[in-house]
Order: structure tokens, then C-alpha cells, then sequence
């Protein structure tokens, strides 16, 4: 008789255990997708849960089994729309995941960096407009997704101050310090820019990448990109 193991074949378990994450993650897919179309067409007062599950072909009761209520939908759709990532902040990527992973090269010419930031930020901005603009609405009268609203402010502005720090000495134009310039993106490349040019003005996503850069090489480093 042999002595050579036989291979082990693999569990059937094993395989139904894939298919259902399979099946879930479709099914979150799905949802969000749902989510997100219900709320840019009726907003978050407006929206329903009933169509959201109609319009992800799943059952109500699947739906509150993962989400427990329409603010945690949108917190997911935000969550997805922000990171890029299918598990949102819950996929352990940073909420203010910007630039990704950056070649530390790129930090030694502050306009190369200015112009990837805006570059970056336009891409969220075309994920997340309808997250941002259905955040907005229901954190005037939702309390607990107005403190969200806030805090997604508060690390926007921490992440460009973060990412600053990483520029060489004297990479901004004399007198600016490194608050002024982490208030400056952060205002520039915000969701109220968005709102003004892309959703108002009806400009591109080009126009709009176009002016973010311009605009904060004139106004960090006096240069005109």
C-alpha cells in the first residue's frame, strides 16, 4: 500500500459557505445601488425602505436584517461612495481616504501634489454627490446624522492637514501656514464648491478639477498650475 497522502477534497461546506458570501455581497451591491438611486430621486424624507427593497428585487426583512434602518442605508451609501471600497467604513479603509497609496515622490513638487489631490478629490465628488447633497438635507433635522455630517467635515480637514505635513519646508508661498493651507483645500475641494458649480453652474467634472487645481495653486503657492 502507498504510503503518499491523498489530497483531501474540499469540503462541501466550504463551498456553500463561498456561495453564500457570494450571494450577500450581490445582494449589498444591490441595496446600495438601490439606496442610493431612491434617495437621489426623493431625498431622505422622501425615500422609503418598501422601495428600496422593491428596487433590489429583496425582502423587506432581508433588508432591516442588514440595515437596521433607512439612516444606516445611508450611512452605507456615503460609507462606499466616500472609500471606494464595497464595505465602506466598515471595509477598515480610512473614511478620508484621498490620495490611496501615493508615491512619496510625489510630496517633493507641491504642484504635482496639488494637481493628484484635486484629481482625487473630483473622484469623490463624482461618487458622493448624491450621498453629499441627501447628507445635507437630513442633517438640518436629524441629530444623529448631522453629527456624521460634522464629522465627515472635521476629518476632510484633518486628512489635508495630514497630508501637508508631508511637503518640504518653504512648499507654500511666504507667510501661509500649515492651518491656513489645510482650511484653504479644505474649503476649495469641499461639497459646497460641488454644489455651487457642478450641480448649479452644470460645469464638468473637468471644468470643476480644472478650477480646484488652479485655485489652490494660486492661492498656496501663488503659482498658476
Amino acid at each position: 500500500m502507498s504510503n503518499l497522502a491523498v489530497p483531501a477534497r474540499p469540503r462541501r461546506v466550504t463551498r456553500q459557505r463561498e456561495a453564500g458570501a457570494a450571494t450577500r455581497r450581490e445582494t449589498r451591491r444591490r441595496v446600495l445601488a438601490a439606496a442610493q438611486a431612491e434617495f437621489a430621486e426623493h431625498g431622505y424624507h422622501g425615500a422609503t425602505v418598501s422601495r428600496i427593497a422593491d428596487r433590489a428585487d429583496v425582502a423587506v426583512p432581508t433588508l432591516y436584517a442588514a440595515w437596521s434602518s433607512k439612516r444606516a442605508l445611508l450611512r452605507a451609501v456615503m460609507g462606499q461612495a466616500v472609500t471606494g471600497h464595497p464595505g465602506g467604513f466598515d471595509s477598515g479603509s480610512d473614511r478620508n481616504d484621498l490620495l490611496g497609496s501615493v508615491n512619496p515622490d510625489l510630496f517633493r513638487d507641491t504642484g504635482a501634489f496639488l494637481a493628484y489631490l484635486a484629481h482625487r478629490y473630483r473622484l469623490i465628488a463624482e461618487r458622493s454627490a448624491v450621498g453629499w447633497r441627501t447628507y445635507r438635507d437630513a442633517a438640518a433635522v436629524d441629530p444623529e446624522l448631522a453629527a456624521d455630517w460634522q464629522a465627515l467635515h472635521d476629518g476632510r480637514r484633518d486628512t489635508f492637514a495630514a497630508l501637508l505635513a508631508n511637503l518640504p519646508q518653504g512648499a507654500f508661498r511666504p507667510g501661509l501656514t500649515l492651518d491656513f493651507a489645510a482650511d484653504t483645500i479644505w474649503a476649495v475641494a469641499s461639497p459646497e464648491t460641488h454644489e455651487l458649480f457642478v450641480l448649479r453652474r452644470r460645469w464638468t467634472y473637468d471644468q470643476y478639477e480644472q478650477w480646484v487645481t488652479a485655485t489652490l495653486q494660486a492661492a498656496l503657492t501663488g503659482g498658476t498650475g
